[in-house]
Formats: C-alpha cells, structure tokens, sequence
C-alpha cells in the first residue's frame, strides 16, 4: 500500500491506497471505523486490490492515529469525514482517466464509515449546511457492520432514500453492549429500502471486527478468517458487477440465492 496526500481547503487529508497488479476495473473510497485508520484494514484493502479494484482511504480527524486530533472537536468530525469521503471519490474519480471512459465508483465503509459510504449512496442523513452526502457517481455501497438509526445524524425513515445497489454485512456475534444489543439492529439500511439490488450477508459467529482482522487488530482473535473471505469476495462482487460491469461477478452474487447467509430483495 501507499500513501498520497490531498487536500481540502487548508486541511492536508491522507490516503491509504491500495492498487492492483494491472489495470484496475474500478475503484471503493472506504471509510473507516470511529477511532481506528486505514492501516487497520490492510486485508480488506488488498483483498479488493487482488480482485482488480483500486481501494483509498483517507485518515479522519477522529482517528488515534491522525496527528491534529485534539485540534478537531466532535462536532467536526462528522463533517470532515464527509469531505474527506467526497475528496477520495473526486480522487479515484481522477485515476480513471488512465482506465477507461465508463471508470465506476463505490463507497464502502466499517461501522460508522459505513454511514458514510450509505450516505454517498442517498441515505438521508443530518449534514452541515453545504456538507458532500449523496454523488451520483457512486455505482454500488458496502456498508460493513453498519450503525442502526442514530438520531440526529440518521432516523429510521433516512435509509429508505438509499438509492445504489447496496451489500450489507454483519454477524450473528456482531454486537457492542449498549448500543447494538441485537445484530438485527444492523439490517435497517438493508431492510428499509425499496426491493432491488439489496443484498445482506450475514455471517455466523462473525464479530464487529473479524476477530480482529479489522479495525482492532490488537483483539486477541481468534481471527474469523472464513468470514472474513466471504464479505471480501461478496462485496468485491458486488462492486466488479455495478461498477465495472462485471457479467460473471453479477452471475456470482445471483448464485448466492442457494447460501443461507446471503439474501436479496
């Protein structure tokens, strides 16, 4: 992986990127988790490189690891992060120039990245006057382990204006006491939609953080590797299929009908 800088107005925004061996087929802005960065996520950011797919995250002021935290209080946080996530697409947006005319976009995202990236795809969320939500470029969302309704920023009724095919993932096992008692609760930005291109993947015994091998990677495991290979492959899938046009990956996501994990509506 490598790092690029960018910038938005006078704040200096790094991105983790991820390129694949040849010519990328499409490309996934990624948000990451609260607190975490993008170096968390390596494995998934390479697995969607091995799968053709030029991945970028950007390093959010809410990070540990961003060195102006303290400079940012939490009322900015939400804000920055939507620039940050309307600059990565404006960037990877730039790259397809070296690729071809129809270059597709996704918008992906962990936990509260994930309301981010549902954000990019027409979710109706509260946003600061002028603040980026949804672009149309974006061509399909992953939104892996997702919040539940969180007024102010998002009511129940927000993830109805979804708009791009759409893939969520969760885990029986994926709740955080307190505020996701039941795994369930993830599924509303899969359920509130109108029927058609939804997809949820729900995986047995898989955590918040795949054991480990996102976000948290200092979690003692064991690592849900199987899993892990599953939403990969799943979400890879689904971004090769609207974003690039991919005939034999959309033939993938259809026989999945047969897993039990995975649904459509």
């Amino acid at each position: 992986m490598e790092t690029v800088e960018i910038a938005i107005a006078d704040r200096r925004v790094l991105l983790t990127v991820a390129r694949p061996a040849g010519q990328p087929k499409a490309a996934i802005a990624f948000s990451h988790g609260a607190f975490s960065a993008p170096d968390k996520y390596s494995a998934l950011l390479e697995g969607w490189a091995a799968a053709g797919l030029l991945a970028a995250a950007p390093l959010h002021v809410d990070s540990t690891d961003h060195p102006e935290r303290s400079a940012y209080d939490q009322g900015a946080v939400w804000r920055t992060r939507l620039e940050d996530q309307a600059a990565t697409l404006d960037w990877l947006a730039g790259q397809g120039a070296l690729c071809r005319d129809d270059w597709g976009l996704a918008a992906a995202g962990h936990s509260f990245g994930a309301l981010l990236a549902l954000a990019a795809g027409g979710a109706g969320v509260l946003a600061p006057p002028g603040a980026p939500t949804l672009d149309a470029r974006v061509k399909a969302v992953i939104a892996l382990s997702p919040p539940p309704a969180t007024p102010p920023l998002i009511g129940p009724e927000g993830f109805a204006s979804t708009a791009a095919p759409l893939l969520v993932q969760t885990g029986d096992a994926d709740v955080l006491p307190g505020f996701v008692d039941d795994w369930r609760m993830r599924l509303i930005a899969y359920e509130a939609p109108a029927p058609g291109g939804r997809h949820a993947l729900v995986l047995p015994g898989v955590d918040h953080y795949f054991g480990g091998l996102i976000c948290r990677p200092e979690l003692p495991g064991p690592a849900q590797a199987e899993g892990f290979a599953q939403a990969l492959a799943a979400s890879a899938d689904l971004v090769l299929a609207h974003a690039a046009g991919d005939a034999s990956a959309a033939a993938r996501i259809a026989a999945r009908s047969s897993d039990c994990s995975f649904t459509t509506r």
